[in-house]
C-alpha cells in the first residue's frame, strides 16, 4: 500500500503544465534546482509521489504528504532525517536532496514534501521472484532488522511500551478505523476479534521497516547474468519503528495469502530459510500474520472512504485468506 517506483500515468500526461508548475514550486521550496520539463505520477496509496524530469539534470522523486491518507500520521521531514541516518549506516536508501516542512501554495498549504534521488533499477514486483533476487531481498531485510539502531543515532524513534509493540499498533489501527467509520465492517471486525487473547512473545526492540512489500525494493541493474543481484535502494520508510521484526515477515505472509506475491519454489525456500534463522516460534509468526492482515484491511477500509472502493468487493478479497489463516 505504498509508493512504488512504477508509473501510474500515461505518456500524454507527462507535459501537463499545471502539474509541471506545481512540481517546480515544490522543488524550489525544497531548495532543489532545475527546470522541470515533465512529471509522471508514481503508483501508491500513501504519499503523492512524482518522477520529475529536469532539463540538463538527473530526474528526481517528489513526495508530498497527503491531505488525508490511509495510514496517518505522516511526517516526511522525519522520514528524510531517517533516510539520511540510514545512508550513513550503510543501508541502501535514496539520497535526500531537499526538504520542505510546509508548502505555502493554496492547494498544498501546510503539507510537507521531500525530494529524493531517482534510483535506476527494477522493483521486485516485476515478474516472478527468483531465488537469487529473493536472497538479495532477504539479506537487505536482515540488514535492516539487525542494524544497531542506537549506534546509528535512531534512538529518537519511539520505543515500544511495556505492553509491547503489538498492542500499541493494534490500538493505533483501531483508532484509524474509527476515524474512517469502518471499524465494524464484518471482515475487519472478524480479524480484530481473532487477535483478542493473542499476543506474541516479547523481544528486544529492533528496527522494523513497516512496509516491506516487493514494490519498495529496487534491484540494481546487473552488469552481467553472473553478477549476484543487489538491492540498490529500499523505499518508503514512513511506517518505520522500533519493534518486532516478525511484524515485517507477517506483512509478507499476509501479502502471500492475498495472492500478491509471485515466488518461484526456490525463492520461497530462500525466504523460508531466512525466516527460520530468526529462531522465533510458529505462534509468534502466526500472530503477526493475522495482525498484518488486519492492518492491511484497515488500509483498504480507508480506501473505501477515500477512493470509493466497493466494500463488498473488498470484503470478498479477505474472506478466503482469513478462512485459511484462522483454520491453522
Amino acid at each position: 500500500m505504498a509508493d512504488a517506483a512504477v508509473s501510474d500515468q500515461s505518456q500524454s500526461d507527462l507535459s501537463d503544465p499545471t502539474q509541471i508548475n506545481r512540481a517546480q514550486a515544490a522543488l524550489s521550496a525544497c531548495g532543489v534546482d532545475g527546470d522541470v520539463c515533465a512529471v509522471q505520477r508514481l503508483k501508491g496509496q500513501s504519499h503523492e509521489s512524482w518522477r520529475v524530469e529536469r532539463r540538463g539534470a538527473p530526474p528526481v522523486v517528489l513526495r508530498i504528504e497527503p491531505a488525508r491518507g490511509i495510514l496517518p500520521p505522516y511526517d516526511l521531514p522525519a522520514e528524510a532525517r531517517l533516510l539520511q541516518q540510514l545512508a550513513q549506516a550503510g543501508v541502501p536508501v535514496p539520497e535526500v536532496l531537499g526538504v520542505c516542512d510546509a508548502l505555502d501554495s493554496p492547494e498544498l498549504a501546510g503539507r510537507a514534501c521531500i525530494v529524493i534521488e531517482w534510483v535506476d533499477g527494477d522493483v521486485l514486483i516485476r515478474g516472478q521472484l527468483q531465488a537469487r533476487a529473493a536472497r538479495a531481498y532477504c539479506e537487505t531485510l536482515r540488514q535492516i532488522h539487525t542494524l544497531n539502531w542506537r549506534a546509528a543515532g535512531l534512538d529518537w524513534l519511539p520505543t515500544p511500551p511495556a505492553s509491547g509493540p503489538a498492542l500499541r499498533e493494534r490500538a493505533e489501527i483501531l483508532q484509524r478505523l474509527q476515524s474512517f467509520g469502518v471499524a465494524n465492517l464484518p471482515h475487519i471486525k472478524r480479524l480484530r476479534e481473532a487477535l483478542d487473547g493473542r499476543i506474541p512473545d516479547d523481544c528486544e526492540p529492533m528496527l522494523v521497516h513497516g512496509d516491506v512489500n516487493f514494490g519498495n525494493f529496487i534491484l540494481a541493474p546487473q552488469t552481467s547474468p553472473q553478477t549476484p543481484p543487489q538491492v540498490a535502494a529500499v523505499l518508503d520508510w514512513e511506517q518505520t519503528h522500533l519493534g518486532d521484526p516478525l511484524s515485517d515477515w507477517g506483512r509478507l505472509a499476509a501479502e502471500d495469502l492475498l495472492g500478491n506475491l509471485d515466488l518461484s519454489a526456490e525463492a520461497r525456500q530462500a525466504m523460508t530459510e531466512t525466516l527460520d534463522s530468526y529462531a522465533r516460534s510458529e505462534h509468534d509468526f502466526h500472530y503477526w500474520t493475522i495482525h498484518q492482515l488486519y492492518k492491511h484491511s484497515s488500509a483498504t477500509g480507508a480506501l473505501i472512504v477515500l477512493r470509493g472502493w466497493d466494500p463488498d468487493q473488498i470484503a470478498a478479497m479477505y474472506e478466503e485468506p482469513t478462512n485459511r489463516l484462522l483454520s491453522q
